[in-house]
């Protein structure tokens, strides 16, 4: 049986990364060295964990706002966009769908296909934005959702913080500094539901079942893969026999879903279903392995360079997010010891964006909390940044060369960028693994007194079913 994670007591300092972290330790040495005693606990409140942390977020966000300076100025038009990566579905989305118009966002003619929180909140953006398609109207809107979605940021920032556990609060600046946060968090209203769903999972973590399931089940309503947190709980809750407050967690995920999403299904039901219904009608699409057989055929310059079947590609990801849940589940139930709930929730969210039909730039939003509390680690962090930002400009290169072949990048390059990306994930997810299965490996676990400081009710839970295998 595990110890459950102590709480931390007033005024307890955690430890900075440059401490306990070779990598972190390493880095500091071009900011003057390893954080003193007056970092932390002995120091000023603003040079502790989370106001370093909160500063170092906005500032992230910030700079996706310069990123975008090109496009501010002269609008997101195609290659141009692409060229200066300056791309964001914001404002392309806000002329496009037929917000620009004023319209809402089920009435007829508007077509966002996206779940009904997202749909809402973009809605809600566009009466701030004068209703013309026109530059000075795409830029009014990137602004304002920049601020929503920096307000997002914080919330992220601030439920990782919270849910750490005692001695790693300093772990919240593998979020802060994360070029995944700074490149990507602009590309759409993604971040607004990943904030849902951390914050969710912090509740989980205080111990607070019904907070934790309206906020889940309004972020299943903003993004449907907090979906795949809700299983993780589950398949805990199954392996520690700890089942009310998840079955709490559960329904009352279950009843803000149908509380969002239950009217408009009955009222306007093609609307509703429509990001439902797009799903099954799409090819593959870019950061998908699915769409290297497409990209083979361009660089042997094969007549048909269309790729993968719409229909396979559905039934080749359906077929792989199944069996790649189903070997998560069992992993779960049949590790030597309990894993953390960040990391069954991280290998389930994994899998779902590494074997999708596509797997854009602003999906690694969705793993970024997750990745950051199931390995706190800096080198593997590192490894997986370095991977997401090449990617990020390789992908807007080869998208630019489908219109400006002189600016093009060959998608043999574009092939090998989105495999290391691919890889990276993997990398990641074998960190997991090895840790779950040789729990002195885990940065959480080997700090004393922690067992799964975000498990909540598990913290610190006997095994009530393990699977035995062979």
């Amino acid at each position: 049986m595990s110890e459950p994670s102590s709480p931390a007591p007033p005024g307890a300092p955690s430890v900075p990364p440059t401490a306990v972290d070779p990598l972190a330790r390493a880095g500091s040495e071009v900011l003057g060295g390893p954080a003193g005693r007056r970092l932390g606990g002995d120091g000023p409140w603003w040079a502790r964990a989370l106001p370093v942390a909160v500063f170092l977020t906005s500032a992230a966000v910030a700079v996706g706002v310069a990123t975008r300076h090109h496009c501010r100025a002269q609008g997101w038009n195609t290659p141009d966009q692409f060229v200066h990566a300056c791309y964001s579905d914001l404002p392309v989305v806000f002329t496009s769908s037929g917000l620009a118009n004023g319209l809402g966002p089920y009435d007829d003619g508007v077509a966002l296909n996206q779940p009904p929180v997202t749909a809402a909140l973009a809605w809600l953006l566009a009466r701030l934005a004068p209703h013309e398609v026109t530059v000075a109207a795409q830029r009014t809107y990137f602004d304002v959702s920049s601020v929503l979605l920096l307000l997002a940021a914080l919330v992220v920032t601030v439920s990782v913080w919270a849910t750490t556990g005692r001695g790693r609060g300093w772990d919240v600046l593998l979020v802060a500094v994360s070029p995944v946060l700074a490149l990507s968090g602009l590309l759409s209203l993604d971040l607004a539901g990943v904030a849902l769903a951390t914050a969710g999972t912090a509740c989980w973590a205080r111990r607070r079942p019904v907070a934790a399931g309206v906020l889940l089940g309004l972020a299943v309503a903003a993004r449907t893969y907090p979906v795949l947190v809700l299983l993780a709980i589950a398949l805990l809750a199954v392996r520690t026999g700890r089942h009310r407050a998840a079955a709490t967690t559960v329904l009352a995920a279950v009843l803000a879903w149908l509380a969002v999403d239950l009217p408009l299904a009955l009222t306007r039901p093609g609307a509703w279903s429509a990001y439902l219904s797009a799903f099954f009608e799409q090819r593959a699409g870019y950061g998908s392995p699915w769409v290297l057989p497409q990209l083979a055929q361009q660089a042997v310059g094969a007549e048909g360079t269309s790729g993968l079947p719409g229909t396979a590609v559905v039934v080749l990801s359906v077929g792989a997010w199944i069996a790649w849940t189903a070997l998560v589940g069992v992993f779960a139930l049949w590790a030597p010891r309990r894993p953390r709930l960040p990391q069954v929730a991280f290998l389930l969210v994994a899998g779902c964006c590494a074997l999708g039909v596509s797997f854009p730039p602003q999906a690694s939003l969705w793993l970024l909390p997750l990745a950051v509390l199931a390995v706190p680690r800096w080198r593997d962090q590192v490894l997986w940044w370095a991977a997401e930002a090449a990617y990020y400009g390789a992908v807007w290169l080869y998208i630019a060369g489908q219109t400006n072949t002189d600016r093009a990048l060959p998608p043999e390059l574009y092939a090998l960028f989105l495999l290391l990306r691919l890889a990276a994930v993997a990398w990641l997810v074998v960190c997991v693994v090895r840790e779950a299965r040789a729990p002195r490996r885990d940065a959480v676990r080997s700090t004393p007194g922690l067992d799964d400081p975000a498990g909540g009710d598990f913290d610190g839970a006997p095994d009530a079913l393990v699977v035995r295998i062979g």
